[in-house]
């Protein structure tokens, strides 16, 4: 019987040889006889270190014992199994195998061995897990939007500011300071993580040097990045400190401030940590401009003084409702978002008054160029939203072009171009959903280099 085990084996591994993906071959008590070289390849394991051991040398302690308990019920009933096992390599690194065992009888039905066939699905799984952490992150931050617009007491705000964008980054310190224009300091208004004798200590900070920096490559990129720090003399980019300013209309209101990053990706932020804070000052600048101007009860119309189109808080409850009713009717329905490139440079080369002019004639364009049904909002600073009713990506992205197209055929001063993001809305999407979806779209299309399209 043993050496008719040993035979189907040697034949089962001549046959398999040229397989590319991982095979291990065990004989019916579960010790390895046989692996290829891409199971030498994959664990780290040669086959000399592999024979005669058991798969155990694979485990990862990611599985409980009754996992492997299913397993060996299966298969010792003749059955094959099939699962996606976390593995553990010779080095200690995880790996995902897609993996299948299959019971190998002899004619009189006995188990002769066990053929496991598997393949590396690391990076597929990897990616898969980065882009749920990715939405869960980004789902957050549209979470956060519900409770700004809902607050219009500026101290409120900036408490509710501080404390869920250290939750939401998952970070230990945060603090939001204002602009004193007059003395040209930086006051501390809101704090999380810091002893109250350092903020009393610290409450009024020069805007030195080092902050005009940061600001004027926060309006060169567009995009701010890391902050810089010098240290012996030397500049260094460090990862464990983000700032990002916050401006209104082109008026520099702020800095916000990120420190002692406490998740599991360790000490260290990530580029999707400052894409979200980037996405949270954003919301949070739209935020003040509602609450100052709930103060001075301007901000109860429903249209945009500075352009004649709808706001942002008409956008929000029209856009709700259309959401509702596409999903009742199994309608189509597509949501734009649209920046003006490099509206500070316009700015500061003619003027606000010119800045202030071109935002209107991109509104009228972008009412010209769309139907009746669709509606036409200023969603805040330098950006506009479009509703579209009945209409799906791929006419949304025509409608997209073609406002895209317009804008920079204007006879201005100069140039200008605008940068737009698309969406459509599915049969789960929420409004907080499909503005994130096309605001990712947006931030892809800047990314890109601008005056482009994007969903």
């Amino acid at each position: 019987m043993i050496q008719q085990t040993e035979q189907t084996i040697k034949m089962l591994s001549t046959a398999l040889k040229r397989i590319a993906d991982n095979v291990m071959i065990t004989d019916s008590k579960g010790i390895i006889e046989y692996v290829n070289p891409a199971f030498e390849a994959t664990t780290g394991y040669s086959s000399n270190e592999s024979i005669g051991k058991t798969p155990k040398i694979l485990r990862s302690g990611q599985h409980d014992a009754a996992y492997y308990q299913k397993l060996w019920k299966t298969i010792l009933s003749g059955k094959v199994f099939r699962a996606t096992t976390t593995n553990k390599k010779k080095n200690g690194e995880i790996y995902y195998a897609d993996q299948t065992i299959s019971p190998v009888h002899e004619e009189n039905g006995e188990i002769v061995c066990f053929v496991s066939v598997w393949k590396d699905i690391t990076e597929r799984i990897t990616a898969e897990e980065r882009i749920k952490h990715e939405k869960k992150k980004l789902e957050q931050v549209l979470g956060i939007e519900a409770g700004l617009h809902s607050i219009l007491d500026l101290n409120k705000l900036i408490d509710f500011v501080v404390k869920k964008t250290c939750e939401v980054l998952e970070a230990e310190k945060c603090t939001l300071m204002f602009i004193d224009h007059e003395s040209k300091e930086l006051c501390i208004k809101g704090h999380l993580g810091i002893d109250e004798s350092q903020v009393f200590a610290e409450n009024f900070l020069k805007v030195g040097d080092d902050w005009h920096r940061l600001i004027e490559r926060y309006h060169k990129t567009e995009s701010p990045l890391f902050v810089q720090k010098k240290i012996d003399g030397t500049v260094h980019q460090s990862k464990i400190f983000l700032s990002v300013p916050i401006e209104l209309k082109d008026h520099l209101l702020g800095i916000i401030n990120v420190s002692h990053k406490k998740g599991k990706e360790g000490d260290h932020f990530t580029d999707l940590d400052l894409k979200i804070l980037c996405m949270i000052v954003r919301q949070v600048r739209i935020a003040i401009e509602n609450a100052k101007l709930y103060r001075q009860l301007t901000y109860l119309t429903v249209t945009d003084s500075a352009t004649g189109i709808y706001n942002h808080r008409y956008l929000t409850q029209t856009l709700d409702a259309e959401i509702v009713r596409a999903k009742r009717y199994g309608r189509n329905l597509s949501f734009l978002m649209i920046d003006i490139d490099q509206l500070k440079a316009y700015n500061d080369t003619f003027g606000h008054l010119e800045g202030d002019q071109l935002l209107k004639t991109i509104a009228e364009v972008i009412k010209k160029n769309v139907r009746t049904a669709d509606l036409v909002c200023r969603y805040g600073g330098d950006e506009f939203a479009v509703i579209l009713p009945e209409t799906d990506l791929v006419q949304a992205k025509l409608v997209a072009e073609k406002i895209r197209e317009k804008v920079s055929q204007l006879l201005l001063k100069r140039q200008v171009t605008v940068s737009i993001g698309a969406a459509q809305c599915s049969a789960n999407s929420e409004r907080y959903d499909l503005i994130r979806r096309a605001d990712s779209h947006l931030y892809d299309a800047k990314k890109r280099g601008k005056n482009q399209i994007a969903g």
